[in-house]
């Protein structure tokens, strides 16, 4: 990844104000000289490489038209550990950008080797001047085709993103090949949705949509010039959940390669229950007890770790003398592992029944008490008394006696008379 360094800075900007005084259209020349006469590298072998665009257009157009291979090199050379950049406006209202980057024979940051097998020339200077001229969409022409006639400072890409069709159209639909280079007055047709065979592609702003997997999860691949801004659009996906899903803040570069989650799987997990814990796992022997079986590197430390029990109960357990055991070696757990949890029946619930109140009614009236001794029932023992009977038995015989005295007084008074 490329590192922001100082000295760089200062020497891309020195170099941009230059340029804009004198209004060059060229490379100042030796780079690696100038970085090292900064103080860059601390005295060792330098290489490096810049880049240098003048224009009146926006970082992001600056950008589209370093994208062909020479200027790509800062992004692709894994060897560029450091980079700089610097901005001047030119007395003619000319803006001149520049970039520079570098690394030292004693910190690179990668091998890079060419694709003709040679390492990067030392000390040399990459990358060239390039003009950024806006891409003028064509009219159509009376057949409804559109040409676009190239200027200077176009490339592919910047040809590409101006008509939202991809550098492979371009290629396909002119005959030309990934090695073709573009010339100024060319002729290049621009397919169209209005072109028979012609599908509109699926880049959103040359952001290629990822299909979704069988889950559901969209992953997508950042390639070179890509932004977060442009793969939210590109997705219809807020920038804040793009940065939620892949635990990454705004001001962090993206990589060339990167894996950006953008729509994370559909697929509920099943739930996974909960591990047995080593006692659950005990399995009783034909004795009924439950046994440890010792294994290569244990000790009774370790052992009575698992069970959640002390090695003095493992010594007392099994009749050792000190901690000594084997591999092989049964030893005795006298625990009882936890209970399979099982649903505990409720008590069935009471039911209320109502009571019957006893309603007792007040006799207003004078009570006469009839004694009729035929009436008496005498309780036998297959149907004893009643509480209620037994407890009138003393006031009959009380009246009984009564009624006897008052009869015979009245005799003998009258025998009197």
């Amino acid at each position: 990844m490329l590192v922001e360094d100082p000295i760089i800075n200062a020497v891309s900007q020195s170099t941009a104000a230059i340029m804009a005084a004198n209004q060059m259209s060229w490379h100042i020349g030796d780079v690696p000289g100038r970085l090292t006469a900064a103080g860059y590298g601390g005295g060792v072998k330098v290489f490096a490489t810049e880049n240098f665009a003048m224009g009146n257009m926006s970082i992001d157009e600056i950008m589209v038209v370093w994208s062909d291979a020479s200027h790509m090199i800062p992004a692709v050379n894994p060897a560029y550990c450091n980079v700089g950049a610097g901005v001047a406006k030119s007395p003619n209202g000319m803006t001149y950008y520049v970039l520079q980057a570098a690394y030292t024979t004693n910190k690179s940051c990668g091998e890079y080797k060419s694709p003709d097998g040679n390492i990067n020339p030392p000390g040399g200077t990459t990358g060239g001047s390039q003009i950024v001229v806006p891409v003028k969409i064509a009219a159509p022409d009376a057949d409804g085709k559109i040409f676009h006639i190239v200027e200077a400072g176009q490339s592919f890409w910047s040809i590409a993103v101006a008509y939202k069709i991809t550098i492979k159209d371009i290629e396909t639909w002119n005959n030309l090949s990934k090695n073709s280079k573009l010339q100024i007055g060319q002729r290049l047709f621009i397919p169209s949705s209005n072109t028979a065979g012609y599908a509109t592609p699926t880049p959103v702003g040359m952001v290629q949509i990822s299909l979704p997997d069988p889950t559901g999860k969209v992953v997508h691949v950042v390639q070179p010039y890509q932004t977060l801004s442009s793969i939210s659009q590109a997705y219809h996906t807020p920038v804040d959940q793009i940065l939620t899903l892949n635990g990454i803040q705004l001001d962090w570069p993206l990589q060339i390669g990167q894996k950006l989650l953008i729509k994370p799987s559909q697929v509920t997990p099943s739930a996974t229950p909960l591990p047995l814990s080593p006692a659950e796992r005990l399995t009783p022997a034909a004795d009924g007890k439950y046994y440890h079986e010792v294994k290569n590197g244990e000790t009774l430390s370790a052992i009575a770790n698992i069970y959640q029990i002390t090695v003095n109960e493992l010594i007392t357990w099994n009749g050792l003398n000190g901690d000594m055991i084997r591999a092989g070696q049964k030893l005795l757990l006298q625990i009882t592992p936890p209970p399979t949890k099982t649903a505990t029946p409720q008590p069935p619930t009471a039911t209320i029944r109502p009571t019957q109140t006893a309603q007792s009614s007040i006799a207003t009236s004078t009570a006469t008490m009839l004694i009729q001794s035929s009436s008496t029932t005498i309780p036998t023992a297959s149907q004893p008394a009643s509480r209620a009977n037994l407890s009138l038995a003393p006031f009959v015989a009380i009246g009984v006696i009564g009624l006897a005295i008052l009869a015979i007084s009245i005799y003998f008074r009258r025998r009197s008379q």
